[in-house]
């Protein structure tokens, strides 16, 4: 699926996850190794905030989610 160039939609949904994950886990999503690919996926699919995290913890089990 090709994406936008710029979307200020997805940029202002990557920001409220980086948020959550960085007062969760004290690290972002490129320090935890989540492929960016997933973000976007997850964002282009209709996914909240809390379901890409939901999904986060069950691709990403070490990070502690």
């Amino acid at each position: 699926m090709a994406y936008p160039l710029f979307d200020s939609g997805y940029t202002l949904w990557a920001a409220d996850l980086e948020t959550r994950l960085k007062d969760q886990l004290g690290s972002s999503a490129r320090a935890l190794g989540i492929d960016p690919r997933l973000l976007l996926q997850s964002y282009y699919s209709g996914y909240t905030v809390p379901a890409a995290l939901a999904l986060l913890a069950s691709r990403y089990p070490a990070a502690g989610l």
